[in-house]
């Protein structure tokens, strides 16, 4: 009885199927670097409004997209530090631009000692009702 040998390349199995570990799409729909109107004393995070219409809104049912001009109460998890923090997200009229406020320096600049250059990311988690946010990238300190 004869065994059916199959040569293996580096990185594939048998039938030249990959083998390599894939690891999901980058979540970080909104990735931000942080500016100094970010971290001053206007005390909000200015997110693109292109962003929020393509990324989060989408996700959104109308009765909360329509509350979002006078400010929306929204969970934010940290993943770095798993904590959870209630932020206002709201729209600007005057320029259709989207900030989180309300704690955000309490809660993000002053806490996780946010600088000019930092790059944030962040995204809807639909399941959790939430955005999720992390430091992707500390600022050089030059």
């Amino acid at each position: 009885m004869r065994l059916n040998s199959h040569k293996v390349e580096k990185g594939k199995g048998p039938n030249g199927v990959s083998l390599e570990l894939k690891l999901g799409l980058d979540p970080w729909v909104i990735k931000k670097r942080i500016r100094l109107s970010d971290i001053g004393h206007l005390a909000r995070l200015l997110l693109a409004a292109d962003l929020v219409k393509g990324h989060i809104l989408p996700q959104w049912d109308a009765r909360r997209i329509e509350s979002i001009k006078n400010g929306v109460r929204v969970a934010v998890w940290d993943c770095d530090t798993k904590s959870e923090h209630q932020l206002i997200f709201k729209q600007w009229p005057s320029n259709g631009c989207y900030v989180l406020n309300e704690k955000w320096t309490t809660d993000f600049v002053w806490r996780r000692g946010l600088k000019k250059g930092d790059e944030i990311g962040l995204y809807w988690d639909q399941s959790n009702s939430r955005f999720n946010f992390s430091i992707l990238k500390r600022a050089s300190s030059n």
